[in-house]
């Protein structure tokens, strides 16, 4: 590949981005209470610490914070002490930060003041996006019936970067990605369709030669043109059917692997939505009630409006955030997309039975937060899932319709 540069002069986001703002106190999984460790680098830490004086709050920031002797190298070197029911030791029991209310919001570490926001520089531009692990977002993305559309604008001069793709795909990831955009706001199919359209688009990719010339060019054309007759991909994406029992199985092995800490309540919920039982000998059997989670599965629906719009809006919005698809190398654009469709299914799957116990938008935005912060924000968790689909040869395209169609 010819060595070639591309220069980022603009910034790119949801057209949401801006109208976010946190809920602070009417947050009910707020991210000072949920078990996680806060950590932050050591200027953070001094400047804590020389607010606290003036303040007046030696002694509880003495007890509120904690060195990280055994992280430094990694650039950690202090956290936040948390209870022992995951609650920072500076929220309020009114749900807000004692430091920020007596020091003002600067003296935050820069993970306290990013969450849940990312900047990242990417081959499309300097990207600001949302994790959905906050239940600010999901109400933003609830209020968007018509989808997402993105917001350019031009960078200051002193942002601006060059960058150098890794792959010739990583030049054209600028076309890839809004391709597979465009293919999941394709309304004409159904959404679990649609990923699977995406996904023979992929795959089609994957095995594509990509140094060769004009290979890419066709690819792009070839799968625009499926994307302009979704009646004929879905008569042919019909034939990935689904495995109900099989997908349930998957998505509970998923659910007891974040069974612990602050989320065991919401996982014994879950299971016992669909009387899931298994033998701790046998971690491989489960028995599950299909029929009832049929039932809550209707109740989801009627939730929604019938309409895939949120779950959509969703997809989108984590393909942004986690910069989707990866196009470094062929297998690694693949893995990217199995653990999309991972990450649908498992959503999906919480989503119907949250039902069990209220059919309502808090408790969907609670089990869509809690499902992010254990997977999306797990990096090796979601390694680990992605590991054993393709060690029992389940990242396949067939394997996708079972988790997608479940």
């Amino acid at each position: 590949m010819a060595e070639q540069t591309i220069h980022i002069e603009t910034a790119l986001m949801p057209m949401f981005y801006k109208d976010f703002h946190c809920i602070m106190g009417a947050c009910q999984d707020d991210c000072c209470d949920d078990g996680w460790r806060i950590e932050f680098n050591k200027k953070d830490y001094l400047a804590i610490k020389r607010a606290a004086e003036k303040a007046g709050l030696e002694e509880e920031v003495s007890q509120g914070m904690r060195r990280l002797r055994e992280r430094e190298h990694d650039g950690y070197y202090a956290e936040f002490v948390v209870n022992a029911k995951g609650r920072c030791a500076f929220h309020t029991s009114e749900g807000l930060c004692r430091l920020q209310l007596q020091c003002g919001p600067e003296v935050l570490p820069k993970v306290c003041q990013k969450f849940p926001r990312r900047k990242e520089y990417s081959p499309m531009g300097f990207e600001f996006s949302l994790s959905p692990a906050c239940e600010g977002v999901l109400a933003l993305l609830w209020d968007l019936p018509q989808g997402i559309d993105f917001l350019e604008e031009p960078l200051p001069r002193k942002d601006w970067r060059n960058s150098i793709p890794s792959s010739p795909a990583a030049a054209r990831f600028a076309e890839i990605r809004s391709l597979c955009i465009d293919t999941l706001q394709e309304r004409a199919l159904r959404l679990p369709q649609r990923m699977l359209l995406m996904g023979v688009m992929l795959q089609g990719l994957r095995a594509a030669d990509w140094e060769a010339e004009g290979a890419l060019d066709r690819w792009l054309e070839h799968s625009a043109a499926m994307l302009a007759d979704p009646s004929a991909a879905s008569a042919a994406l019909d034939r990935l059917t689904g495995q109900p029992e099989m997908c349930l199985c998957e998505n509970l092995r998923v659910l007891l692997g974040i069974s612990s800490g602050s989320r065991r309540e919401l996982v014994s919920e879950l299971c016992a939505a669909i009387n899931a039982d298994w033998k701790e000998e046998r971690i491989d059997h489960f028995t599950i009630n299909l029929g009832h989670y049929r039932e809550l599965e209707a109740k989801l629906e009627e939730l929604l409006g019938h309409s895939e719009y949120f779950f959509e809006n969703l997809m989108v919005s984590i393909m942004f955030y986690e910069g989707f698809p990866r196009v470094d190398l062929p297998d690694n654009m693949w893995e990217s997309y199995v653990g999309l469709c991972s990450l649908y299914s498992f959503y999906r799957f919480a989503a119907i039975c949250g039902c069990d116990k209220e059919v309502s938008r808090e408790r969907l935005f609670h089990v869509i937060v809690q499902a992010s912060r254990a997977l999306l924000h797990n990096r090796a968790g979601q390694a680990e899932i992605r590991k054993e689909l393709f060690q029992n040869d389940s990242a396949t395209l067939a394997h996708m319709a079972i988790l997608l169609n479940g």
